[in-house]
């Protein structure tokens, strides 16, 4: 239970968090709101830490720190850093549905690294969630005023997809560890792994004045500073306590909910219209996950 109601607070932290970092992408650029929200996540967890008295060098072996630092790198510097490339892209509404993809990526994953049992109704679940992206994709011309004409749909949507499959990979690689981990300590090595490859990766960029200009402060911050300590910090916090206290399947099908949360979230602050494909999508989404985890 306790596994259950970490997840879904997750979710929704994660969705309230989507629409600010939705809002503070018009002035960051997804380098940028990656190596920020990372850094206030690391400062906010390392502070917790000093309040809780909980260690920062514990006695682990040393493969325990590299694997949780590969899973910081592929589950926060690639994962989020290809999420915002593609929230820019799709809008939050229908970024909502691409990460439906979360609930079959983390199943195959658990079925590969984790030996857990991949069922005929699984396999059905993740196709229904694969159509739903498409069914979600279809007509966009019709809704302009959430996505730029130069950019491309087809693009964010792979974008966003491959977003997905980092997040699940890099937390499925952790899930016996957690499991024997506090929680906060593995979150910091998480974040402190993803505030090191994105400093080098700014550092060795080609436009990096630019992105250290956008980390300054200004207005932006307005948004980007709740949406890091919603998003990267209690989101993560529950997202990650979540995967150790229960199933990786269970936790997945009530973190998929952020999908839905999203959904309304958009429609009632971002003005994004409530189309049939989006309806059709959100309920082909919602089948298949279920399908998934009661089959």
């Amino acid at each position: 239970m306790l596994g259950s109601f970490f997840a879904l607070t997750s979710a929704f932290l994660w969705a309230c968090a989507v629409i600010l970092f939705k809002k503070s992408g018009d002035v960051f650029s997804p380098i940028s709101l990656n190596i920020y929200k990372s850094f206030v996540a690391l400062i906010l967890v390392s502070l917790t830490m000093v309040i809780l008295n909980i260690p920062f060098v514990p006695d682990k072996p040393i493969s325990d720190w590299l694997l949780l630092a590969l899973s910081g790198f592929i589950g926060i510097t690639l994962a989020d850093l290809f999420f915002f490339m593609a929230l820019n892209r799709l809008g939050a509404g229908l970024i909502a549905i691409v990460e439906c993809l979360y609930l079959p990526s983390v199943i195959f994953f658990s079925f590969i690294l984790l030996n857990e049992n991949l069922s005929a109704g699984a396999v059905i679940g993740g196709l229904l969630v694969l159509t739903a992206v498409l069914v979600g994709s279809m007509k966009r011309k019709k809704v302009p005023d959430e996505i730029p004409e130069t950019k491309s749909p087809l693009s964010g949507i792979i974008i966003g997809c491959l977003s997905v499959i980092f997040l699940a990979g890099g937390i499925v690689i952790i899930k016996d560890l957690l499991e024997r981990t506090d929680v906060f300590w593995a979150t910091l090595v998480r974040v402190a792994a993803a505030c090191v490859s994105l400093f080098i990766l700014i550092l060795f960029h080609p436009r990096r004045k630019q992105y250290f200009k956008e980390l300054k402060f200004s207005k932006a911050w307005l948004t980007a500073f709740p949406a890091s300590v919603i998003g990267n910090y209690l989101a993560l916090l529950c997202w990650v306590a979540g995967m150790k206290y229960t199933t990786a399947s269970r936790a997945a099908i009530l973190n998929q909910m952020s999908s839905i949360f999203i959904f309304i979230l958009a429609a009632l602050f971002l003005k994004e219209k409530i189309t049939t494909n989006k309806t059709i999508a959100i309920l082909l989404a919602l089948t298949g996950a279920c399908l998934t985890i009661f089959s």
